[in-house]
């Protein structure tokens, strides 16, 4: 095996005793980036061809979810390292369940090796050796007391819960609570049996990060109802002021949602449950309610009252009469800039409101079938087989109306070379786009090559198109990677590379802007393949 390449993340310090170490080794470990921040890991790991990385656990734990969700979209599997500072002296780490275990010992040893003058390592996993045994011991506890706050979720009497809450000492008042979920869409854990302990890991500083900002107000409990859902039951805080109150639990909220800001998760509030017997129904509430996050995605908070607030009645007469309207410019004359606005008049000023996924389905197939009948198999967008609420929860509304506006553009561009696009200029802009889209290329290259000033080929691009050309060489370059998604099994920073794209990051960024997908979504939902 090949000197093991290491990226780290962690506090200055523990870089440095790391770094010094790893200079005086015969080559047996080889650290080739020290990340400020983890924004930046995936793309290093990338350019470093690191097969391993070292992260500390630090606030705010939700970077390191956000670090998961970035290496699951670029389909990169390397063998993580995350350690803990327990007290001033005391280090306590978990790795991958790696294949080559005489490696992975000596990876141990390196680590332990470097901060030995420092700090006392430990390894900490399931089935570890007694000198893990007090937390190991901890966490089949929690596990327990997990148990009986998840049953207080099904639904107890309560007598059931004062003998639940002086078994396990739970921090729950006898009456009056909130729950607040946070739901980790995007993560599937399906390396979950390889890091399991690495999650566990972070999880547990997620949950005590939690149980600290609820504690401060009038205490609760937090615990995992499964690895991508976190619960929180938060005893209320009665006040002789009925806007304090308020005021009190706005607060709360705030500093939870901050702590719970992962870029993939949305988050739940239930409104005020009157004893513990109606837990069950706050929690049954938030399966009902989630499947709205596809119309309310971008409210920090999802609760009844939200829903209840922006749910608007529906005129059908209006929306067939938009419809119509829509149909009849599709058929006679795509390139209309009046189809856009109709399109965002009715999915984000009549279709969100309405919260109504029948309408969406109604207006979403109408389109689509006219789409098809007027251009065939131009219409490259597919209609999904699995449309439900369930799939749709990870997008948005205005992602899906965004598809439909992009998939015209390309349209355009697809039919331009027939009979649409008459300027024989913006003909040629097409034609350079479409061969040239893989290379690294901007409008001023477009511009010079045609020998035409980038001021102007932008103006006439954008009144013929009705998008400016550097949009639309994003579009057709995804265009492109949904095609080699849907056709290979190659990686995601492969393909990335392949169609223009040189940062796996901007890519998946861009790729989910513009489909409402990552690309390993994209992939698990448009094909029956495995994952990129």
């Amino acid at each position: 095996m090949m000197t093991p390449k290491i990226v780290l993340w962690t506090e200055e310090k523990i870089s440095e005793l790391l770094c010094e170490f790893a200079a005086t080794q015969k080559k047996d470990m080889e650290i080739v980036y020290s990340a400020p921040s983890y924004e930046v890991l995936v793309e290093k790991i990338i350019e470093l061809k690191a097969e391993i990385v070292i992260f500390q656990l630090s606030t705010p734990i939700y970077n390191i979810q956000n670090f998961f969700v970035d290496l699951a979209e670029a389909n990169l599997s390397p063998l993580l390292f995350a350690f803990t500072t327990v007290s001033s002296n005391e280090i306590a780490y978990s790795t991958t369940t790696y294949f080559d275990t005489v490696f992975l010992e000596k990876l141990k040893t390196f680590f332990s090796s470097a901060l030995l003058k420092h700090f006392y390592c430990q390894h900490v996993y399931i089935g570890g050796n007694s000198s893990a045994s007090l937390i190991i011991s901890s966490r089949l506890k929690k596990l327990e007391k997990t148990e009986y706050k998840n049953d207080i979720l099904r639904g107890v009497t309560k007598e059931e819960f004062l003998y639940y809450k002086e078994k396990a000492a739970l921090r729950l008042n006898e009456n009056g609570y909130f729950l607040y979920l946070w739901n980790l869409m995007d993560i599937e854990y399906v390396d979950h049996d390889l890091n399991k302990n690495i999650y566990y890991f972070v999880g547990e500083k997620l949950y005590e990060e939690c149980q600290n900002v609820i504690d401060s107000y009038n205490g609760g409990e937090a615990f995992y109802i499964n690895p991508t859902l976190l619960c929180l039951i938060i005893n209320d805080a009665p006040s002789n002021s009925e806007s304090a109150r308020f005021q009190a639990l706005e607060e709360l909220t705030k500093k939870l949602n901050a702590v719970l800001n992962c870029k993939t998760a949305f988050r739940y509030r239930s409104t005020f449950i009157k004893t513990i017997e109606d837990v069950r129904l706050a929690y049954e509430s938030f399966h009902r309610l989630k499947i709205y996050n596809f119309f309310c995605r971008e409210a920090e908070l999802l609760t009844p009252e939200l829903i209840e607030k922006s749910r608007k009645k529906i005129d059908y007469n209006e929306i067939d009469d938009r419809l119509v309207q829509i149909k009849e410019l599709i058929k006679h004359n795509i390139t209309d800039p009046r189809l856009t606005i109709l399109l965002e008049e009715l999915f984000l000023s009549m279709i969100k409101p309405s919260l109504s996924y029948d309408l969406y389905y109604y207006c979403h197939t109408a389109i689509s079938a006219i789409l098809l009948e007027r251009f065939g198999n131009l219409y490259k967008t597919r209609l999904l087989e699995n449309n439900s609420p369930q799939e749709l929860v990870y997008s948005s509304i205005e992602q899906k109306y965004t598809n439909f506006i992009e998939s015209i553009h390309l349209l355009r561009g697809e039919i331009a070379n027939r009979y649409l696009i008459k300027n024989p200029l913006v003909l040629q802009v097409i034609d350079f786009i479409h061969e040239h889209y893989p290379d690294d290329i901007t409008v001023n290259m477009i511009a010079e090559s045609l020998n035409i000033n980038h001021s102007y080929l932008s103006q006439i691009f954008t009144k013929e198109m009705g998008i400016s050309p550097k949009k639309y060489l994003i579009t057709y370059r995804i265009q492109k990677a949904k095609e080699m998604i849907e056709s290979s099994n190659e990686l995601v920073y492969t393909i990335a590379i392949k169609v223009g794209f040189f940062e796996v990051k901007h890519f998946s960024k861009t790729f989910k802007k513009i489909t409402g997908l990552t690309p390993m979504q994209y992939k698990k939902q448009y094909t029956t393949g495995e994952y990129v």
